[in-house]
């Protein structure tokens, strides 16, 4: 059920896009470039759970799954299931499989929601926004659609365009709706990185329906291969 509606999220998320044009301003193209260096790394070991709330309509699963970097192949990375809740005792456990597939639209979610971080997206820009104890610049954008409504909100440094947080949140063909949240620190190259990504999805049909929440910690990176 978990991959079964993470997957509808990312084939709804397919339409999202920008049309209008804009001067952008410095700062937010200094936020896109330290978002574009993440692209340089992978996470190595990283955990991720998946929970289906019973007070939220579902059944009260929950999947534990720890992952570690094992290799590459075609320029992708592979990773190994180093720890399970419930356990995993086989190589085969449908288990593996229905987390390998749930993690993948995870990441095919956040990838459609990040449609909105171009250069020519129109943002608004708030200087002087708290938020953990600082102040920080807000920049958001909406994208208005057929059958969808998402806005994105990136708090950054006001120096340097350093990411603190990124929200996401969409409702598609009025009966999906995505919360999607991105907690970033500085690491190794003074990269600004996305350690922590929670979020939660929901199904609404007259205003019931059940939810997805996840959350996934990234413990350590690796470098990514440089194309030869």
């Amino acid at each position: 059920m978990i991959r079964t509606f993470l997957l509808a999220l990312a084939l709804l998320l397919s339409g999202v896009q920008t049309s209008q044009a804009q001067v952008a301003d410095p700062l937010w193209l200094q936020l896109l470039a330290h978002l574009q260096a993440q692209k340089q790394v992978v996470p190595d070991e990283s955990d991720t759970m998946l929970m289906l709330p019973r007070e939220a309509g579902g059944t009260g699963e929950r999947d534990f799954i720890s992952r570690k970097l094992s290799g590459w192949k075609d320029g992708k990375p592979s990773y190994e299931i180093v720890a399970a809740e419930p356990p995993i005792w086989t190589d085969d456990d449908l288990r593996i499989t229905r987390a390998n597939k749930a993690d993948q639209q995870i990441s095919s979610a956040l990838g459609q929601g990040n449609q909105l971080l171009l250069p020519n997206t129109p943002v608004k820009r708030s200087d002087g926004q708290s938020l953990d104890g600082k102040l920080w610049t807000l920049f958001e954008a909406q994208d208005k659609g057929f059958g969808r409504d998402v806005l994105m909100r990136a708090w950054v440094e006001p120096e340097t365009g350093r990411p603190h947080r990124i929200d996401i949140k969409g409702r598609f063909l009025m009966v999906l709706s995505l919360d999607l949240s991105s907690h970033y620190e500085i690491a190794s190259k003074e990269r600004s990185l996305a350690n922590k990504v929670t979020g939660e999805i929901k199904a609404t049909i007259r205003g019931k329906g059940p939810e997805v929440r996840f959350e996934v910690d990234v413990k350590s990176w690796a470098e990514a291969p440089v194309p030869m």
